[in-house]
């Protein structure tokens, strides 16, 4: 049985809040460049492959993941179950992923390692974070471990628009028919302040904490936190 997963992030350039998002740039380098990276260091995982839409405007998505020797699977732009479950199939190295988006820029590879660690010990369908000091900032840092078999059954399953869109609410409505669990975000990432990327509001914010630290690739999760939390103070 395999003990590592292999992490899909989805990602594109046509979001309606923030556009271009993807490719804005965090301490000068490219938003999807620091995801990819930072997810890149997690010893639970065996490879990291960007997912995004077969969509002209996602190509210099594409084009970036692939000249960074990321693989990239291109597939639905808004059916996400549908591309999801064809990236697994034609990218995973085992019966597991980890779903990441292009939105939770400052990744924290330790988190996704923990995730892995309890998906494959426990034999868990899905396991996702919660955080028990501020519940609305459960996945900023963190992402989704799920069995491949049990995403291709979500995808027979239902063809909700919401649930094919958003992937997870399936599998937290239907916890009676999958293993289904959440773990606990580490303490140290506790925080109020929004460090997921929806607007562009979210964006400044974001920018500015990777003028504050040395590098956005390699900061520690934990110090984003604290030089959030300081900048949000002083808008």
């Amino acid at each position: 049985m395999s003990d590592t997963a292999t992490a899909i992030v989805q990602a594109r350039m046509g979001s309606q809040r923030c556009p271009g998002k993807s490719m804005e740039l965090i301490g000068g380098i490219p938003v999807v460049e620091v995801v990819l990276k930072r997810l890149a260091k997690a010893e639970r995982l065996d490879s990291v492959v960007l997912a995004t839409s077969d969509h002209a405007r996602d190509s210099v998505l594409a084009d970036a993941a692939s000249d960074l020797g990321f693989e990239v699977f291109r597939g639905h732009e808004t059916d996400l179950m549908m591309r999801y479950v064809e990236a697994a199939e034609k990218h995973a190295a085992g019966p597991y992923i980890v779903r990441a988006t292009g939105d939770n820029v400052f990744m924290d590879w330790t988190e996704v390692d923990r995730q892995v660690d309890a998906g494959i010990s426990g034999g868990w369908d899905f396991v996702g974070f919660n955080n028990p000091a501020h519940a609305e900032r459960e996945n900023d840092f963190g992402a989704e471990f799920i069995r491949v078999g049990a995403l291709q059954t979500v995808d027979n399953l239902t063809s909700d628009p919401y649930d094919r869109e958003h992937v997870n609410p399936y599998f937290y409505d239907h916890a009676d028919a999958f293993k289904v669990t959440r773990i606990d975000v580490s303490p140290d990432l506790h925080t109020a302040v929004k460090l997921d990327l929806d607007t562009p509001e979210d964006l400044a914010l974001m920018k500015r904490i990777g003028n504050q630290v040395a590098n956005p690739i390699d900061v520690l999760a934990a110090d984003v936190v604290r030089a959030a939390e300081t900048l949000s103070q002083n808008p």
